[in-house]
């Protein structure tokens, strides 16, 4: 993308974006809550227009139905109920509209090389309501593989998931990387979860966008830029960042934590002495 912008009824959500997205990396998309994190992948999706500025997607514009681009949505509560198996819904990825199995001998075989990938096979049989939030995520990521994409578009994946399902997933992401060279875009809340794998950030916020890898951007200069107040950054010994300043970051209705990330500026300094005791100990 360069010199990007998007305006949706009239109101400008974000300006001024450049960026590149290189094969075989991951890419973070940080800010508060309606800063457009979404809108971005949208508009790669082909589901929103860009208002200014131009944006290429393997060198064409952006459009619906790209084999080749791979999403994964963020998660809902309805699949919390649903009777439908994670194979079916995995199988929902090749069909689109149609659904069935059929004789579709490609169909099978590409959906085993998604649960494969994802490791889901175990697990793919039985209903998604029976599954729990983590194995839930590891389906819809195998959904979203179906077609084998080169860029990866994940909304959330890690929303509402406790510690250890978090871990599971960051590390099936970088699995499916380093497994298939694709690029991939997530979307999240929170960089320290992320911060082992990811080799691009693009922090949204005010309307504006800025780029670049987690040192370039997630330093003290660049986010007091975009917030327009004064940000603290404290790096804990094990490098986790504790960011203080960003009230409004918890100000969203998501129902996930966010565990060694972004605290409370009355709550940071006490966390932050917990957190070097721990890590010294």
């Amino acid at each position: 993308m360069r010199g990007g912008a998007v305006v949706l009824g009239g109101r400008t959500i974000w300006r001024d974006a450049s960026f590149v997205v290189e094969p075989g990396t991951i890419t973070a998309v940080l800010g508060p809550n309606a800063s457009g994190k979404s809108t971005l992948l949208n508009l790669i999706l082909g589901l929103v227009p860009l208002s200014e500025g131009s944006l290429r997607v393997f060198g064409q514009s952006p459009r619906r139905g790209n084999r080749r681009v791979g999403y994964m949505a963020q998660s809902r509560a309805a699949d919390a109920t649903s009777t439908l198996t994670g194979r079916d819904y995995v199988g929902l990825g090749f069909d689109g509209p149609r659904f069935g199995w059929g004789r579709d001998k490609t169909k099978r075989e590409v959906l085993r090389r998604a649960l494969t990938l994802t490791g889901t096979a175990a697990f793919c049989d039985q209903p998604l309501h029976s599954l729990s939030g983590g194995q839930r995520q590891r389906i819809a990521l195998a959904h979203a593989t179906v077609f084998s994409p080169e860029l990866l578009l994940l909304d959330e994946p890690l929303a509402a998931l406790d510690l250890a399902a978090q871990a599971e997933i960051v590390d099936l992401v970088n699995l499916v990387r380093d497994s298939t060279g694709a690029a991939i875009i997530v979307v999240a809340h929170d960089l320290n979860t992320l911060s082992s794998i990811v080799n691009q950030v693009l922090w949204i916020a005010r309307r504006q966008v800025r780029s670049g890898s987690v040192d370039e951007v997630v330093n003290e200069s660049v986010l007091s830029e975009l917030y327009g107040h004064p940000i603290e950054i404290i790096v804990t010994p094990r490098g986790r960042r504790v960011i203080v300043g960003l009230e409004e970051e918890f100000a969203h209705p998501h129902p996930h934590p966010h565990p060694h990330g972004f605290e409370h500026n009355e709550e940071a300094h006490q966390h932050l002495s917990e957190l070097y005791e721990e890590e010294t100990s």
